[in-house]
């Protein structure tokens, strides 16, 4: 009986969608193998495809449930990023840095609503999945 308790919870996981956008390859393969036995897992490598894919999937009436950001990227950085997905639609976004941000920054991100949380590098994968299910079980209460 108990472990169709856990299955219900997996299968209920299974439904949510994680976007992971990372430039650094081996980062975003790594939260695909840790994540994707709970969650669909959508990866991209810059701001710019970041974006394009949650514009691609709106149009598509596809709901992303979180956007895992990095700080640092390439080509844009992640709250220039955050503030162009609030104006597409309001996905709940933890922020990833292994910088240390100013605080004023990251109070002025959370208190406008732009992300959730930070999560620093590098990454403590129990936490990081902890953190998501507190972050997708708001969405859900809400």
């Amino acid at each position: 009986m108990g472990s169709q308790d856990i299955r219900g919870d997996v299968q209920l996981s299974a439904q949510k969608t994680i976007l992971v956008c990372d430039d650094e390859t081996d980062l975003l393969l790594m939260f695909r193998i840790y994540l994707e036995s709970q969650y669909k897992v959508l990866t991209v490598d810059s701001g710019r495809s970041c974006i394009d894919t949650i514009l691609d999937l709106k149009n598509k009436n596809e709901e992303i449930d979180l956007l895992l950001l990095d700080y640092k990227l390439g080509d844009i950085s992640g709250d220039i990023v955050a503030r162009k997905v609030k104006e597409i639609d309001d996905i709940k976004i933890l922020l990833i840095t292994a910088f240390e941000l100013d605080n004023q920054i990251v109070s002025e991100l959370i208190q406008g609503g732009l992300i959730v949380d930070v999560v620093k590098k590098p990454i403590q994968l129990e936490q990081l999945s902890q953190k998501i299910k507190e972050t997708i079980a708001g969405i859900d209460n809400s």
